[in-house]
């Protein structure tokens, strides 16, 4: 009982301690073009590294009566990144993992020469690399920019094949308060 005492007070004096860590709310931008809300948080956990969790819910879209040419999306997705800079957290160059998940009930997209594809019920989840550059506006406020590659696993209502492989790109241009 002892024992169990003594790592308990250990675990809490160590948590305690650690109370330097740094947290940045961001939005990307880059979503405002689909008419979704995006807002993430990205928190250090050690000099050089960050966990950075975003999600995006598509409440309209603006394209959907655009007609035969237009685009159309409604659902959410949620994204979780391990990052590492290469100077310092929330400064310069990084590279980062992340893994994404995402549901939408309806997409429709135009294909160049006139075709174009329509999805319903579409659920996919995948994984990815990214690279970074965090610029630093000021001791508060910062722009992250974010492009990455990944593959996602996902199925779609009409699909008799079940699960199949698609891309999955990331990319961000995210406006960052850091407290």
């Amino acid at each position: 009982m002892k024992k169990l005492v003594v790592l308990a007070l250990s675990l809490f004096a160590a948590v305690t301690v650690s109370n330097a860590q740094v947290c940045a709310l961001k939005s990307n931008a880059l979503y405002l073009g689909i008419g979704a809300v995006n807002l993430g948080a990205e928190f250090s956990v050690a000099p050089q590294w960050t966990v950075d969790v975003s999600g995006t819910a598509v409440i309209f879209s603006p394209w959907k009566n655009v007609g035969e040419t237009g685009l159309y999306l409604n659902g959410w997705d949620a994204v979780a990144e391990a990052r590492y800079y290469l100077c310092k957290a929330f400064n310069g160059h990084h590279f980062g993992a992340f893994l994404e998940a995402a549901r939408f009930g309806q997409a429709s997209a135009p294909y160049p020469f006139g075709s174009r594809t329509d999805m319903k019920n579409i659920q996919a989840g995948g994984l990815g690399v990214s690279y970074g550059y965090y610029f630093k506006l000021n001791t508060y406020w910062g722009i992250d920019c974010t492009v990455g590659m990944g593959a996602a696993l996902g199925r779609y209502e009409g699909r008799a094949d079940g699960w199949t492989v698609l891309p999955l790109p990331r990319a961000q241009v995210a406006f960052s308060y850091k407290f």
